[in-house]
């Protein structure tokens, strides 16, 4: 799965020139609303009517809001007429196929590939704080690197 995923999001940033979600949904025709949910909901997306939507919790910090909307349009994207909910308790440990191949999408798409070269003697928790990236994206991206 990881090289579809990988092929779909190459081909998005070749035809649209960004790997910002919030731009891509915009030239996807996803829209992207901000809304008052519990602290435990982070964001879902929605399919109705042909219609997509991705639903992000406005009391989240903008580095989050990137995350979020990254996983919800990986929903959009791969899952486009089902409706998931990003539950912040549970999206990383959930074992649910349609969570982990969205949260794969989302760590595709907005971890650059050269990003462990940048901190060249960090371990990846110490990445994760620098970055202000859930330490689960990270495994996710460079899982299959034989230095971890």
């Amino acid at each position: 799965m990881r090289k579809i995923i990988k092929k779909e999001i190459n081909k998005l940033i070749r035809k649209y020139k960004t790997n910002d979600p919030f731009d891509l949904a915009g030239f996807l025709k996803i829209q992207v609303l901000f809304w008052d949910f519990p602290e435990e909901v982070n964001g879902l997306y929605q399919y109705e009517k042909r219609e997509k939507f991705i639903y992000i919790n406005f009391n989240l910090s903008s580095k989050r809001r990137i995350i979020v909307c990254a996983h919800e349009l990986g929903h959009a994207i791969l899952h486009s007429k089902l409706n998931s909910t990003f539950l912040k308790e549970y999206t990383f440990l959930n074992i649910n196929k349609y969570e982990k191949e969205a949260n794969l999408f989302a760590a595709e798409l907005i971890i650059d590939d050269e990003l462990l070269q940048e901190y060249p003697n960090l371990t990846l928790n110490q990445i994760s704080t620098a970055e202000d990236l859930p330490i689960e994206l990270l495994e996710l991206k460079f899982k299959d690197l034989s230095i971890f």
